[in-house]
């Protein structure tokens, strides 16, 4: 590892952090995230692709560092419904809900509040420090790529979220066909000739990146969420309860230090995300635990394995991000865009030719925790009135943002029309169960991933044996057909295993026979 690289990027991120213009975008970063967190169905993705137009003013740096804040806020907040409530914010709260709203009902809602709040952020704290530990060293063996190499880890990219993201890996395959060839229309990336604009003036350019991915990550979410019925229970007694003591939180640190590197690793593998982070370690927390039984009873060190790996687990979809160009997840995928509406190509070379970027990353994620340490405790207590909001309201105010955001982008109504139209198309990929992140993702890399096999096979004189026998072409494809075939294999096995379950209900069913007589029998007497 480059270690002048390592401490230059945290000198870099703290001379970040006392710029006035980045303080303000952190702060506000990190309250919007919190806030939108602790409001069930708002998740991580749709709390960024609202706030995307508010950075089209911003420098990258502010950019960046501001779109961070809100997804470590996010990752906060989302467990304080959990607790309160019993209604996870997002699905890597899940197991919060199971412990902490016991806590909470048992009267002692500080103590569950106040280690959510602990392990949150010495779990983003710890998972920083691997992240840019990790993320330094990729971005050093990308020097030796060519064309090839970068087209091969495009593919390895996709394939990832194919395999490893959805239960089905033929519908993903099928979405992230299909957001290829929505990535094709435009220009050629060769002659520069357009193409399938079937006449329209408005597609001679292709689709912009940005109003599609929105579209079908976040307004899709907005429609689902909108058809969606929550009950809240009543919050008895209100918020009370003292902060936890040194010795309670000094017995935290071990849950917190098994969640942060689990999730922070889990988090760092395309399509796998938080969620398997966070079951991992909670699993792992309650297998060193000298009171395993209170696991799922109110267990204060099940709240702080959970709560820090979901909030390592950010941190950790960052290093395939911005070590490979390859987005972690759908949250990932916005980054990436807000960075060509800024004029950078999101690939692996990004930290090589701009690595204010990685400063940027880093510094949002510092400038969070820092935040969080002097308001996470006050915001808890204000999100206790806030989320009982009617969410009509919320999800009425995040459609309409996101409309006069992406017509801020260019000033077009079409822009807003393909963004409605992607939305209801990634309803239906949601309902009917294919991947919208590998849609998005195919959507943002195709252009790229096309360009890439082009000019690569041009660099080796048309010459596809030569281009496919590279060692490191050669081991990235092989890794991608590896990984392919571990996601059909699993979908098959996961098709006969229901369809058995099917059978096997049928089976145990009781027949049961009706006493009326039939109209077409004659009676024997």
């Amino acid at each position: 590892m480059d270690l002048d690289l390592f401490f230059e990027t945290f000198a870099a991120a703290g001379a970040l952090l006392i710029d006035p213009n980045i303080v303000v975008v952190l702060l506000v970063g990190s309250i919007i995230g919190s806030v939108a967190g602790a409001l069930p169905g708002i998740t991580t993705t749709l709390a960024v692709s609202v706030s995307l137009p508010l950075t089209f003013a911003m420098s990258p740096e502010a950019a960046v560092a501001f779109l961070v804040a809100i997804t470590v806020g996010v990752n906060y907040g989302n467990s304080i419904p959990a607790i309160l409530v019993g209604v996870p914010g997002t699905p890597t709260a899940v197991l919060t809900a199971i412990d902490g709203y016991k806590l909470h009902m048992k009267g002692e809602s500080g103590l569950a509040l106040g280690t959510q709040y602990f392990s949150a952020l010495v779990g983003q704290l710890i998972s920083t420090v691997f992240f840019v530990a990790l993320v330094v060293p990729l971005s050093q063996l990308l020097y030796v790529f060519l064309t090839p190499e970068l087209w091969a880890l495009h593919l390895l990219g996709m394939t990832a979220i194919v395999a490893l993201a959805g239960k089905n890996v033929f519908k993903g395959l099928i979405a992230a066909l299909l957001g290829l060839a929505v990535a094709m229309v435009g220009p050629d990336p060769v002659s520069l000739i357009s193409r399938f604009s079937f006449g329209s003036f408005d597609l001679r350019g292709g689709f912009q990146v940005v109003p599609v991915v929105i579209g079908v990550l976040a307004i899709s979410e907005l429609i689902r969420s909108g058809r969606q019925v929550y009950s809240w229970k009543e919050v008895s007694g209100g918020f009370k309860g003292r902060f936890p003591s040194f010795r309670q939180l000094r017995g935290m640190l071990r849950p917190i230090g098994i969640g942060a590197v689990t999730g922070t690793f889990m988090g760092a593998i395309p399509g796998v995300g938080g969620v398997a982070g966070t079951f991992l370690a909670y699993q792992q927390a309650k297998m060193w635990s000298k009171t395993p039984d209170e696991f799922g009873e109110g267990s204060v060190e099940g709240i702080a394995a959970n709560e820090s790996a979901q909030n390592a687990s950010q941190a950790g979809e960052m290093v395939p991000t911005f070590g490979f160009g390859i987005p972690g997840s759908g949250s990932m995928v916005l980054l990436l865009a807000a960075l060509t509406v800024h004029g950078f190509v999101p690939g692996p070379l990004l930290i090589k030719e701009t690595p204010e970027m990685l400063f940027a990353a880093t510094a949002g994620l510092l400038g969070a925790i820092l935040v969080l340490a002097l308001l996470g405790w006050p915001i808890a207590k204000a999100l206790l009135h806030i989320v009982t909001i009617n969410r009509s309201v919320v999800l009425t105010m995040a459609l309409v943002l996101s409309i006069i955001g992406v017509f801020a982008l260019r000033n077009s109504i079409f822009d807003v029309i393909v963004m409605m139209f992607f939305g209801i198309v990634g309803y239906f990929m949601l309902r009917y169960g294919y991947s919208t992140a590998a849609f998005a993702l195919a959507v943002v890399l195709g252009g790229e991933f096309e360009a890439l096999l082009r000019r690569g096979i041009l660099l080796v004189n048309s010459d596809w044996g030569e281009f496919f026998t590279r060692p490191i072409t050669l081991t990235m494809v092989l890794l991608s057909a590896a990984l392919l075939t571990y996601g059909i294999i699993g979908t098959v096995r996961d098709t006969r295993a229901a369809k058995r379950k099917t059978v096997a209900q049928k089976d145990t069913t009781p027949v049961s026979v009706s006493p009326k007589t039939r109209t077409d029998e004659k009676d024997p007497q």
